[in-house]
């Protein structure tokens, strides 16, 4: 925030920021005189992404002191985000001397020129788990035979080496322009990531993308980093533009997930079952990630969603209470890993307690403590095609047989849970 807080000229040091309702933001703007403007606010409301309200007091010594409430939202367009900032005086003569004393209103839009300017500086940076072995991911990005695969734009190319001062280019056709790609790599580690410098022939600029590969929970995640890319002058190249990066990135991570967990050798313990809904993918979507909907379908056949709390981010949890139709209660929980509106969703689903905490099966203490469960989403003429992935999670040998041993159980299970889907997405 200090790269971009304040007019143009200001420089802020912040003191402390603990953003949290009741938390403290103690900050100070330098201005290009050298004159102090200390500032401290309370966090009164924190709703990521969404919102954000505080209380402010301060101003420059010897000047008025400046009070209000100040309320950000944050609301999604496309690919773009509008922030709102709105400031709430105790008096419209209070309003008015903030703005004649320090200017407030060309220094707001000053600030907030200053972060469009940031975020244009801002790497693009996608994380995403595959539920495949790293090797299998590695080759996938490295050899050219499978990156054409689900990357089809590498199709020109002749070859690529993941060896370091390899280069190599290839021209796309788009929109009526020729893109020639300039690509060098500049650092490996084998197996395990990769560098290489991007530019276009005829234009400025010079970036540089790195996949990184780890393994994690028995699949591997990729960290994709693409850096650089306010070099491309987007105010004057608007086809390279960060927005287009990035819908082209979050794509092709897709892409790659498709293709290398099809790749992959099937697991004997994975469970995998189909429904096909006559309803569209949005739809479907939805009734999986709002909890307005998922309280009222989610569960077993006759059980039904007595506590249901979502919070609906990579990290985030699903935390809910099932009632049985004898009565009684059974808590689960979704640690959410991966979100692609609306193809994928990736997540950890366990037995909980009222507390959030991990439990065993209430009926099978050998069942596995956690399941890997990966849900895709695909639409065909208005119907959406969904698929469950369900595996057991650092489960031992003894889990294992206790998993394989209950699959006509989890046929049933799912196949009841899915029915209330089927019933209540008729209704909407």
């Amino acid at each position: 925030m200090v790269k971009w807080w304040g007019p143009q000229g200001f420089t802020t040091t912040i003191h402390e920021m603990d953003v949290r309702p009741g938390g403290v933001w103690g900050h100070t703007m330098r201005g290009p005189d050298g004159k102090e403007y200390p500032n401290k606010s309370v966090f009164i409301e924190v709703v990521k992404p969404e919102r954000i309200v505080y209380s402010h007091g301060g101003g420059s010594k010897g000047e008025p002191g400046v009070q209000f409430q100040a309320t950000w939202t944050f609301e999604a367009e496309g690919d773009k985000t509008r922030l709102t900032l709105r400031s709430v005086f105790p008096s419209a003569a209070a309003r008015d001397l903030v703005i004649k004393t320090y200017n407030a209103v060309e220094g707001a839009k000053q600030t907030l020129g200053r972060l469009a300017e940031q975020l244009g500086k801002t790497p693009i940076v996608i994380e995403r788990m595959y539920a495949a072995p790293i090797e299998l991911v590695w080759k996938a990005i490295t050899n050219k035979q499978d990156l054409e695969q689900w990357w089809p734009h590498t199709a020109p190319l002749k070859t690529f080496k993941a060896e370091v001062g390899f280069e190599t280019q290839f021209s796309i056709r788009h929109n009526e322009q020729d893109f020639l790609h300039l690509w060098k790599v500049t650092e490996v580690i084998p197996g395990r990531k990769i560098t290489y410098d991007w530019k276009f022939g005829g234009k400025p600029g010079n970036s540089s993308v790195t996949f990184e590969l780890s393994e994690a929970d028995g699949g591997t995640k990729l960290k994709l980093t693409h850096r650089g890319l306010e070099t491309f002058v987007p105010e004057t190249n608007p086809e390279l533009a960060r927005g287009n990066f990035l819908m082209g990135w979050t794509s092709l991570a897709s892409s790659l997930a498709d293709y290398v967990e099809k790749s992959k050798p099937a697991r004997s313990d994975d469970f995998v079952l189909t429904r096909i809904f006559d309803a569209p993918r949005e739809l479907v979507w939805k009734a999986f990630t709002e909890p307005e909907h998922m309280n009222r379908w989610w569960g077993p056949k006759g059980f039904t969603v007595r506590v249901g709390k979502m919070d609906f981010r990579p990290g985030g949890a699903y935390h809910y209470c099932m009632t049985s139709p004898d009565g009684h209660d059974m808590w689960g929980k979704m640690v959410y890993r991966e979100i692609v509106p609306p193809e994928r969703l990736v997540f950890v689903n366990s037995f909980s307690d009222e507390n959030g905490g991990l439990t065993r099966h209430p009926m099978s203490p050998t069942w596995p403590l956690e399941m890997l469960s990966t849900f895709t989403f695909t639409e065909h003429d208005g119907r959406t095609t969904f698929m469950i992935r369900w595996s057991p999670l650092n489960a031992s040998d003894t889990e294992r047989k206790t998993f394989e041993d209950g699959r006509k159980g989890m046929q049933g299970g799912w196949g009841g849970t899915l029915d209330q889907l089927q019933e209540y997405l008729a209704k909407l």
